[in-house]
């Protein structure tokens, strides 16, 4: 299965980021996330909702690890794509395709 959105093309079975035709190597949790947002596009996702998901429901870690792998993911993705990656203050974030 693939996913696109603009120039962002992710590729679920391999686990792959293309951006145009440039490959971006993605770390495990950053690829999840990525994909996780990808999947749920234009709808606000708190910090909780996403360590719940894309980590572990049993998980016992600091919502801040959420904020690290994002700005982790959004230097990889680069200034044109990490704006489609948008903070909503005190709540989460949202993936505006």
């Amino acid at each position: 299965m693939i996913i696109e959105s603009g120039d962002l093309r992710v590729d679920i079975a391999s686990r792959r980021l293309f951006i145009g035709s440039r490959f971006v190597f993605l770390r495990n949790k950053e690829f999840s996330l990525l994909e996780y947002l990808l999947r749920n596009p234009n709808r606000v996702l708190t910090r909780t909702q996403i360590l719940e998901d894309v980590w572990d429901r049993n998980i016992f870690c600091s919502t801040n690890t959420v904020d690290v792998h994002m700005r982790s993911l959004r230097k990889k993705l680069g200034t044109d794509l990490n704006q489609s990656i948008r903070t909503v203050h005190c709540v989460g974030y949202i993936f505006e395709s």
